[in-house]
């Protein structure tokens, strides 16, 4: 017991005694990493209604008259609610305060350390389990919106991805689009490296070309535009960082949710709609630009 209460006591000084500086210049997303690195909660940061794009910069996304700008110390052993109150007057942008796995709000009387050590609802699924569930209810979701895959077990798959640490690719690849002149299918695959990332390409070779490279020019910031000469891909894209699995580490963001088995299906259901909406994008700008 006294092993254990160290420990205890030692992950409760680290997040208390955390501290980092927050200006106008740093991106949404290098804000709630160090958040997140520094207490182990989660932070939501906002644009009006929604969430802020993650590559935008604190100073991009304030809103209102008589916001003092400046640094913010922020503190493990300062409350959520004075904290909150901080990022509006300094930096004009609201910020909510949640537990580490995401799933609800933290008082506003608590300290922000003490919101990081708010105890986290799992199962007994093992690591090779939830990465089998988030392929069945994945596909489950995408062919629930119409796309049409062949469903696959990924058992075998996902215990040789366990087994090897060269990070044995594996995934999931459907058509997403028919060209103008009807000889290419645009596909769009999801593919499991340490972690998860999009493909898109040609269904045959070459792998892309500068009409396809130019209709996904500024699509979405999430997607990078291959080489010419890519063998393998047209472009990539990866997920927002809130729904990020790196399945080699097991400590990306979005595991909070895949562990908790009341919030797992919800997850899932905003992971299959963040893809749903960047391939509409894509198809969109496809026929805008008559590929």
């Amino acid at each position: 017991m006294g092993l254990i209460n160290n420990l205890i006591n030692s992950i409760k000084d680290n997040f208390t005694m955390a501290e980092f500086n927050i200006n106008g210049r740093m991106t949404v997303s290098s804000l709630r990493k160090q958040f997140k690195d520094a207490f182990g909660a989660t932070l939501r940061v906002y644009k009006g209604p929604k969430f802020a794009p993650e590559n935008a910069t604190l100073a991009s996304i304030r809103s209102g008259e008589n916001v003092k700008g400046g640094e913010l110390t922020c503190k493990g052993n300062l409350q959520i609610g004075n904290f909150e109150t901080k990022m509006k007057e300094l930096f004009g942008i609201t910020v909510k305060v949640a537990n580490p796995d995401n799933t609800k709000l933290m008082p506003s009387n608590m300290t922000i350390a003490a919101a990081g050590r708010e105890a986290v609802e799992t199962d007994n699924m093992t690591d090779e389990q939830l990465q089998c569930y988030f392929w069945d209810a994945l596909q489950d979701q995408l062919i629930a919106k119409g796309y049409e895959i062949e469903k696959k077990d990924f058992t075998a798959e996902v215990e040789d991805y366990a087994k090897n640490p060269r990070y044995k690719r594996y995934g999931v690849t459907f058509n997403i689009y028919r060209t103008k002149n009807r000889r290419k299918y645009v596909t769009f695959s999801i593919i499991m490296k340490e972690r998860y990332f999009f493909g898109i390409r040609y269904n045959n070779e070459p792998a892309t070309g500068p009409a396809l490279a130019a209709a996904l020019t500024g699509v979405d910031p999430s997607i990078d535009i291959c080489k010419g000469d890519d063998p393998n891909w047209g472009a990539c894209a990866l997920p927002s960082p809130r729904n990020e699995l790196n399945f080699k580490t097991m400590k990306s963001e979005g595991f909070g949710k895949l562990k908790n088995p009341t919030a797992r299906a919800a997850f899932m259901g905003g992971l299959a709609n963040e893809i749903d909406t960047l391939i509409k994008k894509m198809v969109k700008s496809f026929n805008d630009r008559g590929l």
